[in-house]
């Protein structure tokens, strides 16, 4: 892979402009896209074979920094025992929207009711991170890693995904908002913005993105220069976002930079431009240490109301893509049990996570909740029961498209346990409306159902060699990623085993890499001058493409 760099040496070569368009000019303009690290055109890697029915999600990752609150956000119905921990912020039966016998949803969020009613919104309880330091600025950078007991920790585990079964688009995943650690230290380098209206290539000096294309061109057209073919690539990669900017919904968000920023992402979605992996960063605060509000108006409610508006407007606005869209919330920490001093709640451990889209086992509450009684608490926080990395490895696996193997890339020195939360592919066949564009921007990185049929071999790190491990009698054994991927969505969760990261690392060998080469072959297609590289069993190039003869 080369990344893609624009030189005045390279600039010197050639005239000095392009209908006027200057050096300096030239060297300003594709400063807007500098920092992209892109394919090459015959260096495109399709990890898995196509396929025409079965589509992998686009993953959104909702982060709400801060600290979630999830025991404000999806309440306990014993009233008696939240009166007398949550005080003044306590949340009456009568207010919540119900959910099931032991837990109401909190009436701001009542937007994401219709959601829950169709299945499509399931909640994971007491959830969160193997490590419990209460740290805003420890635990967000791990959450972010997704790699406890890896020394060298490099790449966020969004990045690793993409590495494992990335498209060929140079725009396969996008951050917008702050630029956070999951995305970054891949290969294909992620595109961050506060939002895509600032993709405006046709506003460079008043030069259109065909401009800058023939400019290249005109610099390097009588050879056949990777450069060239990744300059041009970047260039209408980032002229397609700016044409889903374009696409303005009619569906009502709410006014609020999060609700504007979810619209962005929409756009970019039914543009079709090969998107896997979406990171956006609710715009406000949820570290709420004091004066939290109260069931009409404050600050809880207001976000409440803003995270419950936006994703329910989200998935109007996506309509048919909604079957194939996969929205999950990640935070840093829950929140203590108690109430505080100043009617606000402190750093805490266990919290809730919300899972939205198609492919959802939803109207649920995933999740094995411990109880709050103080034997129940771990130093007066929600105790953790699900580990974050078990929920993520299993949207990978049954919904994004990627095998046992690669989840174990993704997530290194790690055994998920089976939340079923999600349902498989093969479950959402695709409808027949489902948008062409979309379905050829990613039919390329469909999952391989023979690969993941076949259980991996894992390596389980322990303390020494001839440790064995003791399960509790009422917990069920953890599963390697390629067990939990075949496994029966009935299974029922098991608790947290362990909250140690270990210090055995993973065999750096890797599985995938056997597989991938093993009776496969490669064809190059071909699209209007660019060329691709499709590798599978019975490759075929996607619409529109021909082969190379």
């Amino acid at each position: 892979m080369e990344s893609a760099m624009i030189t005045e040496e390279a600039i010197e070569r050639c005239p000095e402009g392009r209908e006027g368009f200057t050096r300096r000019q030239f060297l300003r303009g594709v400063a807007l896209f500098g920092g992209m690290t892109i394919l090459s055109a015959n260096g495109i890697r399709y990890t898995f074979a196509a396929s025409t029915t079965e589509v992998p999600d686009v993953v959104v990752t909702l982060v709400l920094r801060g600290g979630f609150d999830g025991l404000s956000a999806v309440v306990p119905t014993d009233e008696n025992l939240m009166r007398q921990v949550r005080g003044q912020i306590y949340i009456p039966n009568a207010s919540l929207l119900p959910l099931d016998r032991e837990f109401g949803l909190h009436p701001a969020l009542k937007r994401l009711l219709p959601l829950w009613d169709a299945k499509e919104l399931a909640i994971v309880n007491t959830i969160g991170a193997p490590t419990h330091s209460r740290s805003h600025f420890d635990e967000i950078s791990d959450v972010a890693y997704a790699a406890y007991g890896e020394k060298d920790k490099r790449s966020g585990w969004i990045a690793r995904f993409l590495d494992v079964a990335g498209s060929g688009s140079v725009v396969q995943s996008v951050g917008i908002g702050s630029t956070t650690r999951q995305l970054i230290g891949g290969k294909a380098a992620p595109v961050n913005v506060d939002a895509i209206n600032n993709f405006r290539l046709d506003s460079i000096y008043g030069y259109r993105a065909e401009d800058m294309a023939g400019f290249i061109d005109e610099t390097h057209g009588r050879w056949t220069n990777i450069w060239a073919t990744q300059a041009k690539s970047t260039i209408a990669a980032l002229d397609q976002i700016a044409k889903a900017s374009a696409q303005r919904s009619s569906v009502s968000y709410p006014n609020t930079g999060t609700g504007q920023r979810m619209r962005d992402v929409a756009a970019l979605l039914k543009a079709g431009i090969g998107v896997r992996a979406v990171d956006i960063e609710f715009q406000g605060d949820w570290d709420m240490h004091a004066n939290m509000g109260n069931l009409e108006n404050g600050w809880l409610t207001s976000y409440l109301a803003d995270l419950g508006g936006s994703i329910a407007s989200f998935r109007e606005d996506l309509g048919v893509l909604w079957s194939r869209v996969t929205v999950v919330t990640v935070t840093e920490f829950g929140r203590r049990v108690s109430q505080n001093q100043s009617t606000g709640t402190e750093h805490g451990w266990g919290t809730s996570t919300f899972v939205a889209g198609g492919g959802v086992n939803g109207g649920k509450i995933h999740g094995r909740f411990p109880g709050l009684d103080e034997k129940q608490l771990k130093d007066g926080d929600l105790v953790v029961t699900a580990d974050y990395r078990s929920l993520l490895t299993e949207i990978l696996t049954r919904r994004a498209g990627i095998t046992a193997q690669g989840a174990e890339q993704v997530f290194p020195n790690f055994r998920p346990e089976v939340l079923s939360v999600m349902k498989h592919l093969s479950e959402t066949p695709l409808p027949d409306s489902f948008p062409k564009n979309v379905r050829d921007a990613l039919g390329n990185v469909a999952y391989d159902k023979d690969k993941v049929s076949t259980p991996a071999p894992v390596t389980t790190p322990s303390a020494s060699p001839s440790a064995s491990p003791t399960p509790s009698p009422s917990a069920s054994p953890s599963m390697s990623a390629a067990e939990m991927v075949m496994a029966d969505p009935s299974t029922s969760p098991s608790p947290l085993a362990s909250t140690q990261p270990s210090s055995s690392p993973t065999p750096t060998s890797s599985p995938m890499r056997n597989i991938i080469s093993s009776n496969k072959k490669t064809i190059t297609c071909v699209k209007n001058g660019k060329t691709i590289k499709v590798t599978g069993k019975n490759p075929k190039c996607p619409t529109g493409y021909k082969i190379k003869r």
